[in-house]
């Protein structure tokens, strides 16, 4: 059994959710961004955001090319896998999602995007700068949400995300994988 698809995974990946509303108080974010492997995370916050009474907050999940499973299953309309985990983002890379992931998709606002490795790496760098902490491309992918105007750009005018979007969530995860030299390895592949 992969380590995203079980419900005590959920559970506790839920309890971010309680955490996060416990610190905001009575200010409710208009979004939440997460990086996508095999949705484990996913699940676990929208069982946390239908918890805590936030089940009308959108979710974008994030993705790189090359393991987007869960944008596969989107552009197919149906539970599937890709062929291989081809993108540097491969520490969360799974190529099937947990079908739990994608039976969310219907009964909650979950929008699934994807993006460059160029653009997750590029987010990875400057959130090392800012917050001193190393993190790998997939959760780059989910930072470069913030971190690129690109990105940002995209995904209000495709209508992903509200322009007037002002309080956004986060989830930043995964940072065993990442050393200083991928980091080096990566920003020189991507010419950053």
């Amino acid at each position: 059994m992969p380590p995203f698809d079980h419900p005590d995974v959920w559970d506790g990946h839920s309890t971010i959710v309680h955490e996060i509303k416990s610190q905001l108080q009575e200010c409710k974010p208009d979004l939440i961004v997460v990086a996508l492997g095999g949705g484990g995370l996913l699940c676990g916050v929208l069982q946390g955001l239908h918890e805590v009474g936030w089940g009308d907050i959108p979710v974008v999940a994030m993705e790189t090319f090359g393991a987007d499973s869960l944008a596969e299953c989107c552009r197919q309309n149906k539970w599937t896998e890709i062929p291989a985990i081809t993108s540097v983002a491969k520490c969360l890379g799974a190529r099937r999602v947990t079908e739990k992931a994608f039976q969310w998709m219907p009964n909650h606002p979950v929008t699934s995007v994807v993006v460059q490795d160029k653009e997750a790496v590029s987010a990875c760098l400057k959130f090392a700068n800012d917050h001193k902490m190393l993190v790998e491309p997939a959760c780059g992918a989910a930072l470069s949400a913030v971190y690129s105007d690109e990105v940002l750009t995209r995904l209000q005018e495709n209508g992903m995300i509200p322009k007037t979007t002002e309080k956004v969530v986060v989830i930043v995860c995964g940072g065993s994988g990442v050393s200083l030299n991928l980091l080096q390895q990566w920003k020189s592949q991507f010419n950053l």
